[in-house]
Formats: structure tokens, C-alpha cells, sequence
């Protein structure tokens, strides 16, 4: 759908619809929330395979001879070290170390393609746009020339297998491979959205159907169960992965959101870099993204203030960013960020969410994950 009506659509809308998914808007694209039971589908990921549909993420090309050295000098990553079929997780910062974007980047031939969460992809290719000067470096928005599904779970794996005829035992992750799946040229990607093994499939978006269809046919290991928005929410949450505009925004600093993985302390200066360096060397955030388990059955907003009391006075010490009722634990739990000095695991802690007042266990993150080592020999 063009991006000028008011409300996107996926490619896959009609099939949602068909299968009774019921919508929601999800950073002005009408997504499927669920199918009828959001918790059986959050638990099917977790036993076996779930399919979901993210078409709505961002996407960007960057192309031309100078795009490595181009955006070494932006991101946080190393990019220098991303071979063809290898990618990461990187941020895009400001110059004093917040987060203006956080991504996945990934390594091609003659380009690189960068994922990012619904909605950020006008800001980030706006920033970048501001640091070209006569670099030869192209940069396009190819949101909706990709559709985009993900396949999660125990059984991931195998189901890439089955539908593409390839043996991905060794791929590592953010590894990636052109596979024909069904007659159909497409990217995999080996990455998490859930704590589970997870593959992302990405193809032209007049062939997503094509694909999604062809990866729900049952299989020996069993079904493999359409999931919407809110079970995805409950499944990253549980494996405390934060969202960017979510969890994270531009007063965040990547350190405090434990994202190490997306930046490297040892390649030469990029936006940001004296600020992190100084963090990391010399210094330390002064709060970190923390789970709580929640006791009793109220589950706190985004922005409920954290604190504690002491001879009958309250100290703020931090925010809640998500939370949810966790269908795996059976209990809700939250993330959000405490001040250091206050996150000791077990320590018991109050969440002022108006008209309650929720008592909560400091928890560490993840709380759950089944995340299995790549098959090397």
C-alpha cells in the first residue's frame, strides 16, 4: 500500500483477515494483535514454531563504493569487520552518546541493508543524509519493496530447512543467506525477536504471501502457529529484548539499555564515540534496564515511577518502560530502568501505577531464553 494513504497494510493483510486476525495499529500500520487466544500463540513459540508478520519494519538500502567507510564513521558498529552473509546490531548516535536509532545491519555483496523498528526509517535516513557530502554512497528506503515474516521457536530451524532445502546447522547470529524458497529469491536471517531461535525471511512484497503460505503447511515437527502483535510483545518482553521508541528514545545512552553487542569500544571515532568511551573506560550510566516480577495480578503502564521507602519517605529510582502478563511464567512481569546502586535481584521495590500501588521483585533479564549455540564441524 502507498505510504501516502493514512493506515499501511502488509501484503499479507488479507490472509490475517482471513485466518481471523483481529487488528491493530502499530506505528501506522494495521497489524494482526492476534489470532483468538494471544497466549496460546505465545506458548506455541515457545514449544515448537511461530510465524509472525513484520513486514512493517524498517528498511534501508546503502549502496555505493564508499558506504563502508561511510557509515564506519556513523554507527557504532564495526563495520568494517562485516563480511558479505554477516551482520549485527548497531546504534546511531548523537554526539553526546544518546540513542537516535538502534538497527540491524547486514553485510551484502554490493550494499548493506538496514532493519529498524516501524516508523524509524524517514528519521534515520533524514540523519544520514545530513552526514553525506560527496561520498559515493546511495542511500533508499525499501520498506515496501520487501515484505518481511519471522519464524521463531525450538523448531525454527528446521522448518527453514524443510521449506528452503538447506542445511543452516552452522549460521550464526545476524548470519544470513540467499535462499530460493519456493521459486522465490530471498534473504534469511538468523535472529531473535523472542529469546527463541529465529529466522527472518525477507522477499519482494508482491511474493510475501508465497512464502507465509508455504512455511504454515504442517510439517513433521507439527504446525506452525500464525502469532500476533501482543504475543510477540509478551515474548520479548520475557526475554528482555527493548524496543527503540519503546524501551529506548534519544535520552537513552546504549550502555544503559545493556546493548554492548551494538557497539564497538576498539574501531576509531564514530558519532558518539567520546561519550561511550568515557562510560566505559573511565565511568559508568547512572541507571540500567532491569526486570521486575510483579506481584499480584495488576499489570504497570509505561512511565509508572519505581521507589522504595525508607522511615516512611519515597525515593524515586526508576521507571517502568513494559510490561505484561507472562503466559511462560504465569505471572506479569516489567522492564525499565532502575538507578544503579538499586538493583540488587530480590529486593523488593513499589511501582506507583495511579490508582495502585504494585509491590515488585527486582528480577535479572532475560527472564527466560532458549537460545542454542550455532552447530560448528
Amino acid at each position: 500500500m502507498n505510504r501516502d494513504s493514512q493506515i499501511m497494510q502488509s501484503p499479507l493483510y488479507e490472509i490475517h483477515k482471513s485466518i481471523g486476525a483481529k487488528f491493530t495499529e502499530v506505528h501506522g500500520w494495521e497489524m494482526a494483535a492476534h489470532y483468538g487466544d494471544p497466549a496460546a500463540e505465545h506458548l506455541a513459540v515457545r514449544k515448537g514454531a511461530g510465524i509472525m508478520d513484520m513486514t512493517h519494519r524498517g528498511k534501508i538500502r546503502i549502496s555505493g563504493k564508499d558506504r563502508t567507510k561511510f557509515l564506519q564513521n556513523i554507527l557504532s558498529q564495526d563495520i568494517n569487520k562485516l563480511t558479505p552473509g554477516t551482520g549485527g546490531h548497531a546504534t546511531l548516535l548523537n554526539t553526546k552518546g544518546h540513542m537516535l536509532a538502534y538497527m540491524r545491519i547486514y553485510s551484502d555483496e554490493d550494499s548493506f541493508l538496514i532493519d529498524t523498528e516501524p516508523g524509524e526509517s524517514d528519521k534515520i535516513i533524514q540523519i544520514l543524509n545530513r552526514y553525506l557530502f560527496r561520498e559515493d554512497v546511495k542511500i533508499d528506503d525499501v520498506t515496501l519493496k520487501y515484505g518481511l515474516v519471522t519464524v521463531q521457536g525450538p523448531h525454527s530451524m528446521e522448518t527453514i530447512c524443510r521449506i528452503s532445502g538447506t542445511d543452516i546447522k552452522k549460521m550464526e547470529e545476524c548470519n544470513h543467506l540467499n535462499l530460493t524458497i519456493n521459486s522465490i529469491n530471498c534473504k534469511v536471517v538468523k535472529t531473535t525477536h523472542t529469546g527463541e531461535e529465529g529466522y527472518d525471511i525477507y522477499a519482494p512484497w508482491d511474493n510475501i504471501h508465497s512464502i507465509w503460505e508455504t512455511i504454515i503447511i504442517p510439517s513433521p515437527s507439527g504446525q506452525i502457529t500464525p502469532v500476533g502483535h501482543e504475543a510477540y510483545n509478551s515474548l520479548r518482553i520475557e526475554a528482555g529484548i527493548p524496543l527503540y521508541s519503546v524501551d529506548m528514545d534519544e535520552d537513552t545512552i546504549p550502555i544503559e539499555a545493556n546493548l554492548d553487542n551494538a557497539i564497538s569500544y576498539t574501531k576509531g571515532c564514530y558519532v558518539g564515540q567520546e561519550t561511550i568511551a568515557r562510560i566505559k573506560f573511565k565511568g559508568h550510566v547512572n541507571r540500567t534496564l532491569t526486570g521486575f516480577s510483579i506481584e499480584g495480578e495488576i499489570i504497570p503502564g509505561k512511565g509508572d515511577r519505581i521507589y522504595t521507602v525508607t522511615e516512611n519517605t519515597e525515593h524515586n529510582i526508576g521507571i517502568i518502560t513494559s510490561a505484561c502478563f507472562s503466559p511462560t511464567l504465569n505471572k506479569s512481569i516489567a522492564i525499565g530502568y532502575l538507578r544503579l546502586g538499586y538493583t540488587e535481584p530480590g529486593t523488593e521495590v513499589h511501582i506507583d501505577s495511579k490508582p495502585h500501588r504494585i509491590s515488585a521483585v527486582i528480577a535479572g533479564i532475560p527472564f527466560y531464553t532458549n537460545i542454542r549455540k550455532p552447530q560448528h564441524g
